[in-house]
């Protein structure tokens, strides 16, 4: 016994040199903010850059719908290479009489290499149909928008909720490790009463079951850290580094719900993507029934050629306006197609308001009652510990069993991992009641 012992000295010396040491040198890193996640995700998240593209995607379209209502100008170059070559020999059918000057140039009706040049400017006059067309255009492209912007708060929403569980994680970490070095000192205690002749065998087999009850809460701990870490990653694409910090709420009291729905939800941007829906739908169907108005487009063109044929001119333009009038069943069954969507964007407008309702809703009181379930969770944890310091102290005097000190301290850790989850909770709930608002954690400052 007394020849290990000097080796076991020594062991733990070095080892709290090279801890030491390492400590020095390598501090421990604090895990990165939530602000920095969120950040991140704008252009590390699929879904956000899915949705943004969609957005560049609308415009453009828009764009194209636009263009199709404006002066179009076009220009084409024909080369045509004849077999033969077609030309009128004036000299062979002039008056007798007509000076030599005008009756020895032939006229080329088809030359061998032909040429011409067609220059052309179409402008839509009346096109009553097309102008409400761009409009809803305009509108999907709102629409994309404001999705892109809802996406990034689900996004946001998704990636408080793994911060936090990372942030509970390691709290719950933490704890497992103080119950762990808990176990390990009634373990010692146990084998010194069991030497003493106080305590049995049962005793210290229940004091080393502890411990490997304590590493298991540590595993579990480790296991739920790494996969939040890993969410965070996904969601973010952004690398979680560092230890999570510790996060205590104030336990104050939000603004009145009133507050929060009294501003409105048109701003959700949910709600104003659904509002947007709907107006390009609304525009689908008077565009549908102005179709029933005549088009009126204008045309001019320049034409270039070295085949002035009869006309003897090289240049020749041509002027035309049209009038276009169609009615058919098609027409009429697209007015009944688009009426019938442009109603169910408004129903699905009424129910996104609705849900934005709701949501705000239920996200405050779930603050209200996480400030209800932190407060009382801390008072129970409190308590915990206290009657765990009484139980060991009982057991220290003989006063108390073993058997009450490992009840003890199993409540006291079941209170711990209580309140860093309501804690934990608390705080997500009250980042997730400024998202269902319309507000970003980016720009609203999340406690």
């Amino acid at each position: 016994m007394s020849s290990r012992k000097p080796h076991s000295i020594l062991h733990f010396t070095e080892m709290a040199a090279v801890l030491g040491l390492l400590a020095v040198t390598k501090p421990a890193l604090a895990l990165q903010p939530l602000t920095a996640f969120v950040s991140a995700a704008r252009t590390g998240n699929a879904d956000e850059r899915v949705a943004t593209l969609t957005a560049v995607q609308q415009d453009a379209d828009a764009l194209v719908s636009l263009g199709r209502t404006l002066p179009a100008a076009s220009a084409r170059f024909v080369y045509t290479r004849n077999q033969f070559e077609a030309k009128i020999d004036p000299s062979q059918f002039a008056p007798a009489g007509l000076p030599t000057a005008l009756t020895t140039k032939p006229l080329v009706i088809q030359p061998r290499n032909q040429l011409d040049a067609y220059f052309q400017l179409d402008v839509p006059v009346v096109d009553a149909a097309g102008w409400t067309r761009t409009a809803a255009a305009r509108a999907n492209v709102r629409a994309a928008e404001h999705s892109a912007r809802a996406t990034l708060l689900d996004v946001q929403k998704q990636i408080a909720n793994s911060y936090y569980q990372l942030v509970g994680a390691g709290a719950l970490q933490r704890a497992a490790v103080r119950t762990l070095e808990a176990a390990r000192q009634n373990l010692a205690l146990t084998e010194e009463r069991e030497t003493g002749g106080v305590a049995t065998p049962l005793e210290v087999e229940r004091a080393t079951a502890e411990i490997a009850h304590a590493e298991r809460s540590i595993s579990d701990a480790e296991l739920s850290a790494e996969l939040a870490r890993r969410a965070l990653r996904t969601l973010s694409g952004l690398t979680p580094e560092g230890d999570a910090p510790e996060v205590m709420d104030d336990l104050h009291d939000e603004a009145p719900l009133e507050r929060f729905e009294g501003v409105g939800v048109s701003s959700v941007p949910a709600v104003r993507t659904a509002s947007s829906q709907r107006e390009g739908a609304e525009d689908r169907a008077l565009a549908a029934k102005l179709a029933f108005v005549p088009t009126v487009s204008a045309s001019a063109q320049e034409h270039l050629t070295n085949a002035s044929g009869f006309f003897g001119h090289s240049a020749i333009w041509i002027a035309s306006a049209t009038a276009n009038w169609r009615i058919d069943l098609t027409t009429l069954g697209t007015m009944r197609s688009e009426e019938a969507g442009a109603e169910i964007a408004r129903v699905k407008e009424q129910a996104a308001r609705q849900l934005a309702l709701d949501r705000i809703h239920e996200s405050w009181f779930r603050v209200h009652n996480g400030i209800a379930k932190s407060r009382a969770a801390r008072a129970e944890a409190s308590a915990a510990n206290a009657a765990v310091g009484r139980a060991r102290e009982r057991y220290q005097a003989g006063a108390g069993t073993q058997l009450e000190l490992v009840q003890a301290e199993r409540d006291a850790f079941s209170a711990e991992v209580a309140r860093i989850q309501a804690d934990a909770e608390l705080v997500y709930s009250r980042a997730a009641l400024r998202l269902d608002a319309g507000q970003s954690l980016t720009t609203e400052e999340t406690r």
